[in-house]
């Protein structure tokens, strides 16, 4: 990510346009293809849509990796700013990626002042924003002080009465154009670029991306295949493998996946249950959740779970634990598998097992071992 800042800025302080996305098409065996697209001119919503030229690059396999899009667009309400030309670009989710412009035609502020490096950076960054303040207003709203009183004026569209919150979500001096890019980047292109990409969602694209190890990815073909009116169970591996590295959202949605694609409730189950060593303490714990929910959970899945409680830490160990004791539930594997946690080499984990252990009528071995390690750490117990 840092060299690609830095080469970021490198082209906007040489003013450099290229013809291409930022890799080689020649190096990395990109395709061109190009289209026409109809998208609202958010500063004349009322006027029909406009037709845009839309290129879709795709790398040797056919594959998109993204779209880009030539706009030359107002961004005003008068005739006083001059006219926007940029070359915007997004990923193959639909998610803004970039913009250029044409060399010796760069952005421009109040008096036609040059986007400096700066600017360009903060634009950047707002751009990349989809939850940006920006979508709940409109530019005439921005436009709205028609006083023309520079004391009154803060920056090119916005007043100094303006919330302060919308004023730091522009580019200072240049709220109009942060605005109209910002509407172009993340609003009425977002579903078309993200239909155009499921257009490619054979098999082999999706397990291409489920493997990528990128959750942008990834949360685009859930999202996709959780769309479909019967959800396809054939990639209920290949998710799972992805819970490690997912954050709680992410969690949620692969969990949501996992659900609906695998009708056997007890293979459901066990499959969550294999990933809680791997798995974040949170979402590990959002895995016993999972199984308090279920009403008639089948006692062999209570076994499952103990079996795969000794690498786990202590959070889940102990609501998986609390979640056996509800149910009233002890079996010799159980047994076997809690006391195996005495030895554990985090003293909580085993004092929360001997806690269980204590409360259930043991097999002489077991009283053994328990009897050991509460006379073991009688000061710590």
């Amino acid at each position: 990510m840092g060299l690609k800042r830095q080469l970021f800025a490198l082209l906007l302080m040489t003013l450099v346009v290229q013809s291409l996305p930022a890799e080689s098409s020649a190096k990395t065996g990109n395709k061109q293809e190009t289209g026409t697209i109809k998208l609202t001119d958010p500063v004349h919503p009322e006027k029909p849509k406009r037709k845009h030229d839309l290129v879709v690059y795709k790398d040797s396999r056919g594959y998109p990796k993204g779209y880009a899009m030539d706009l030359v667009n107002e961004v005003c309400l008068n005739d006083v700013c001059k006219v926007v030309k940029v070359t915007m670009y997004w990923d193959a989710m639909g998610f803004y990626d970039r913009l250029e412009y044409p060399e010796g035609k760069p952005l421009t502020k109040l008096e036609h002042e040059p986007f400096t490096a700066n600017d360009y950076e903060k634009l950047d960054g707002i751009l990349k924003d989809r939850q940006s303040i920006l979508n709940n207003h409109s530019l005439a709203y921005l436009a709205k002080e028609a006083d023309p009183d520079p004391d009154t004026r803060d920056v090119e569209g916005v007043s100094k009465a303006t919330p302060a919150t919308v004023r730091q979500a522009v580019v200072k001096d240049a709220a109009w154009t942060t605005w109209v890019l910002w509407k172009y980047a993340n609003t009425e292109i977002v579903p078309i670029l993200c239909n155009a990409t499921e257009a490619h969602c054979t098999p082999a694209y999706i397990e291409y991306m489920l493997d990528s190890k990128d959750w942008r990815n990834i949360q685009f073909v859930l999202k996709y295949l959780l769309k479909q009116d019967t959800v396809p169970s054939r990639y209920t591996s290949r998710v799972a493998q992805t819970l490690p590295t997912a954050d709680m959202d992410q969690f949620e949605l692969a969990l949501q996946y996992l659900k609906r694609a695998i009708n056997d409730r007890g293979r459901f189950y066990r499959q969550l249950i294999k990933t809680l060593p791997s798995l974040r303490e949170y979402n590990a714990a959002m895995v016993i959740d999972q199984l308090a929910l279920e009403e008639k959970l089948q006692n062999e899945t209570l076994v499952y779970l103990t079996h795969h409680l000794d690498k786990a830490s202590f959070y889940p160990i102990h609501l998986a634990l609390r979640l056996i004791e509800r149910r009233k539930f002890f079996s010799g594997d159980v047994e076997r598998n809690v006391a195996k946690l005495l030895n554990n080499k985090d003293f909580f984990i085993a004092r929360r097992a001997s806690e269980f252990l204590a409360k259930q009528k043991l097999s002489p071995q077991t009283e053994q071992l328990l009897r050991s390690f509460r006379d073991k750490y009688a000061d710590r117990l």
